[in-house]
């Protein structure tokens, strides 16, 4: 399952769970930094059973919960394709918020502020 979600007027966010796996992949694509940061998180929990040497003889469980994860940062124009981007731009506007318009940086783009 895939939710989107608004941060801001410029970033939309972007959670899945990949098949086969229990971690979570979260993507937040920022318009006004032209940014990409993806985030892999997984939550491993290790239960162990534990003979005490109480002479009561009874048994104790210990739970140990590991926590990895891996971030990158990627910007636009380091893209092969835009596409992804430009769909997350209008599912972000379709949620209300208001992203910049794509800057020079973009392939075939020209950027307002320096009248190209």
């Amino acid at each position: 399952m895939t939710r989107y979600a608004k941060e801001d007027d410029y970033t939309i966010c972007l959670t899945s769970t990949p098949p086969g796996t229990k971690g979570q992949l979260t993507r937040y694509f920022n318009f006004a930094s032209e940014q990409i940061t993806t985030i892999y998180a997984e939550r491993a929990d290790m239960r162990e059973t534990i003979k005490s040497g109480a002479y009561d003889g009874g048994a104790g469980v210990s739970v140990s919960v590991a926590l990895t994860s891996q971030m990158s940062v990627q910007k636009f124009s380091e893209l092969d394709s835009q596409a992804e981007v430009e769909m997350m731009r209008a599912a972000l506007i379709t949620l209300g918020g208001k992203p910049p318009e794509a800057s020079s940086t973009l392939p075939g783009k020209n950027h307002p502020r320096l009248g190209s």
